[in-house]
């Protein structure tokens, strides 16, 4: 499988894919009805992710903490869509179930870490949290993103453009 070398990438052991697969990550959608809303469209949408990520990574010469943040961030930043987004019996349509974190960069952070016991950089968080970019930000969310952007420019950026580019420019004509 593709998606598969991209984790191994990230460093994650095989009991890890494991866990994803209990969660549903390779069967969920990546969306309830934009880009991928489809069965196993949320790891391709990450493959998609990781592939720009890497790409910008490399030719804006963004540093991250460790070689394998990239494949991290890009596979991870929507873990939460296992929750999130399921399929219903038609097969074509989705189902949205609200998080119990705000934002589904956070909860996807803490299902990450918590749940799967992976560890995350601080860069690699912050990337994962703020993946969204400044859209729809207000007050103190507008005021932590700013923040983000200071002490993290590159992989925070990075990271919002590789999911924009991924959702607009890869998948929305599928």
């Amino acid at each position: 499988m593709h998606e598969t070398y991209y984790l191994k990438k990230a460093g994650l052991a095989a009991e890890l894919l494991e866990k994803l697969d209990a969660l549903g990550f390779w069967s969920a959608p990546a969306s309830k009805g934009h880009h991928l809303a489809k069965k196993g469209g949320l790891v391709e949408h990450s493959v998609n992710v990781t592939k720009r990520l890497l790409d910008l990574t490399e030719s804006q010469e963004i540093h991250w903490s460790r070689e394998e943040s990239p494949y991290l961030v890009g596979m991870l930043h929507d873990l939460v869509k296992c929750r999130c987004y399921k399929l219903n019996h038609d097969g074509k349509t989705c189902s949205y179930i609200q998080p119990e974190w705000p934002g589904h960069g956070v909860a996807s952070v803490v299902i990450a870490t918590v749940e799967l016991g992976i560890r995350l950089f601080p860069d690699e968080a912050a990337a994962i949290i703020h993946h969204m970019g400044a859209f729809g930000l207000q007050g103190p969310a507008m005021t932590e993103f700013n923040a983000a952007l200071d002490k993290w420019p590159g992989p925070v950026i990075a990271t919002h453009m590789a999911d924009w580019m991924a959702s607009r420019l890869d998948e929305d004509q599928k």
